[in-house]
């Protein structure tokens, strides 16, 4: 496994959601180079889970890979265990599964795009491939 990948698609990752936890709780609008639907994208019902903003979870998850991708890039022993391995790639799928529901809400139900999410989801569905390869 490739470490430098995870480095990166977590860093790519925790940049798109800060950018959106940023705009969101700034009340600033969002720059969309493609649509220009991102800022009804994310203030919809949808962009918060469990009255949580989606993107705190999302932050957490790629600082989580981001600390896992150094570790292992500094010294291959230290989570030589299977079951933190395990922890890990069911992080992946979970945030995987959640981000090809939220893919679906864009495409069936709001109709409109959020390009920020899409690179998000991009960056969840990496990490998961470079973790399984």
């Amino acid at each position: 496994m490739n470490y430098i990948y995870l480095i990166i698609l977590s860093l790519i990752g925790f940049a798109v959601s800060f950018y959106i936890y940023y705009t969101k709780k700034h009340g600033k609008h969002m720059y969309c180079a493609i649509g220009r639907d991102c800022d009804a994208v994310v203030t919809s019902k949808y962009g918060r889970t469990f009255g949580i903003e989606n993107t705190v979870p999302g932050m957490l998850y790629y600082v989580l890979i981001f600390v896992y991708g150094i570790s292992m890039l500094l010294n291959q022993n230290i989570f030589k265990g299977i079951l933190f391995y395990y922890v890990i790639v069911g992080s992946g799928i979970a945030s995987v599964l959640f981000s090809v529901y939220l893919t679906g809400v864009q495409a069936f139900v709001l109709r409109k795009w959020c390009e920020y999410c899409v690179a998000s989801s991009i960056a969840s569905v990496l990490i998961l491939v470079v973790l399984l390869i």
